[in-house]
């Protein structure tokens, strides 16, 4: 029967089977899993369209401490009630952050580092492929919101150190809401509009380099505290006296 085969079949087949067989591995991973293992994670988030680049660096110690990094800020957590923020001069002008204010650049520094990781797990989902031999990976992503879902454009890599990679660009909003009729009560335009307006734009993107390895074991005790504030109101001088003053463990 295949000298029945035509030429130009028989090539087509030899060249899937070349292609096939050169085509890179892959394995899947975990996103919570690498991120709850990680000793570092990055990230950088922008709204496209020639928008600015955030970026935030979090690091995580072995002893639960960790560090967070963006733009000339940084929040240090020590442990539960040591937790301090050092805000440049002239970030608040002249006026004292009051303790509210303070609270909420902390709280704010602790979720952008874990909403980018919620950001492209639920584009990407918490299983992604990555190639074994560190080239990208593309696929179509989706998320749902209120009255429809949002689509994206997921590349996911396993860098030459070992880091993993992800990167979700949102390429488009669908909106299957029907008209509002005067009498509902729950899908009104106004809540309609609401929901639509608090979506990303499409374009933006949001990327994370999640890094394993070894946790260092806690901040340097010796590391200088003079210029930062703590959330308590203590006046610790280094990384030692604060862990003392709040009895960390």
């Amino acid at each position: 029967m295949i000298c029945n085969v035509s030429r130009g079949v028989l090539l087509a087949v030899m060249a899937a089977s070349a292609g096939a067989a050169n085509a890179a591995s892959s394995s899947p991973v975990s996103l919570m899993s690498a991120a709850e293992q990680a000793s570092l994670i990055e990230s950088r988030y922008s709204a496209g369209g020639g928008a600015p680049v955030v970026p935030v660096t979090t690091r995580y110690f072995a002893s639960d401490e960790v560090l967070i990094s963006w733009d000339d800020q940084q929040v240090l957590m020590l442990c539960r009630e040591a937790v301090y923020l050092q805000n440049p001069a002239g970030k608040a002008g002249d006026v004292a952050l009051a303790a509210e204010q303070r609270q909420m650049i902390a709280y704010q520094a602790m979720m952008s580092g874990l909403g980018s990781l919620a950001t492209v797990a639920e584009a990407a989902g918490d299983s992604v492929v990555v190639a074994d031999d560190g080239s990208e990976t593309r696929r179509a992503g989706e998320s749902s919101w209120a009255y429809g879902v949002e689509r994206h454009d997921v590349t996911t890599q396993r860098m030459a150190d070992g880091a993993l990679r992800i990167r979700a660009r949102k390429t488009e909003t669908v909106n299957k809401a029907k008209p509002a009729e005067p009498d509902d009560m729950f899908s009104t335009e106004d809540d309609q509009a609401a929901r639509l307006s608090e979506l990303a734009p499409v374009g933006s993107w949001t990327e994370v380099v999640v890094h394993g390895g070894p946790r260092q074991a806690q901040v340097d005790p010796a590391m200088s505290l003079k210029g930062w504030i703590s959330m308590g109101g203590d006046q610790a001088a280094t990384v030692a006296e604060a862990r003392k003053l709040h009895d960390c463990k």
